[in-house]
């Protein structure tokens, strides 16, 4: 996180600043709200006030994540914050929560009407958790379909984002943003190149596969 200071100016995904020309900005967002991630980040975050947004799946509150079997994996941060953790940590300033869908399922794999009930009901059940409106949504897996986003802004939710390595809040109309995914194993180099947005090309390379 001192990587990230150093580099880029921190700011919320929900309540994001006119931003300046030239200026290097960066949202720190963490999927699935696994407790033991967010009880080490959270200090951490504080202490250097960095904002952060933290997407739930819904259906997971308060148990052990479903989609890892391997509890040794680097990508196991323990079990999913349970809705009193919630409420306690959305009471910090810098802390906003998100849905990330109900099962943590694969939109594209479902149903319409599954799918469906994947984005609408956890907006819902999030709000009467926590009091307030809930206003993003991640797409499990980085996975959609042009229905979901449409499915998406139709529940209500203001933005929506995926993990394309794409520029995100660049236009005051943007609905599906993207992100860059980092982790513990990224090397510091990588990860510095990734907080300048050095990686953009790889969405470039993805949609000539797509398109060849």
């Amino acid at each position: 996180m001192d990587i990230l200071l150093a580099l880029a100016q921190p700011i919320s995904i929900e309540n994001p600043p006119e931003l300046t020309p030239g200026v290097n900005y960066a949202v720190v967002t963490f999927d699935d709200g696994f407790r033991e991630t967010i009880e080490i980040v959270l200090p951490e975050l504080k202490r250097r006030n960095i904002p952060i947004t933290v997407f739930l799946p819904t259906g997971c509150l308060g148990a052990e994540p479903p989609w890892i079997s391997d509890r040794s994996s680097h990508h196991y941060g323990g079990g999913i914050l349970a809705e009193d953790e919630i409420r306690k940590i959305d009471a910090e300033p810098l802390v906003s929560f998100g849905s990330h869908c109900v099962t943590h399922r694969s939109l594209p794999t479902l149903s319409d009407d599954e799918a469906r009930d994947e984005i609408f009901r956890p907006k819902t059940d999030l709000e009467k958790i926590l009091g307030h409106e809930v206003e993003s949504l991640s797409f499990p897996h980085g996975a959609f379909k042009q229905r979901h986003v449409d499915w998406a802004r139709e529940a209500g939710y203001r933005r929506v984002y995926s993990i394309e390595p794409l520029p995100a809040f660049l236009c005051s109309d943007e609905f599906v943003a993207g992100r860059f995914r980092v982790d513990s194993t990224d090397w510091r180099m990588e990860f510095q190149l990734k907080v300048l947005g050095s990686y953009r090309w790889l969405s470039l390379l993805k949609r000539g596969r797509l398109n060849a």
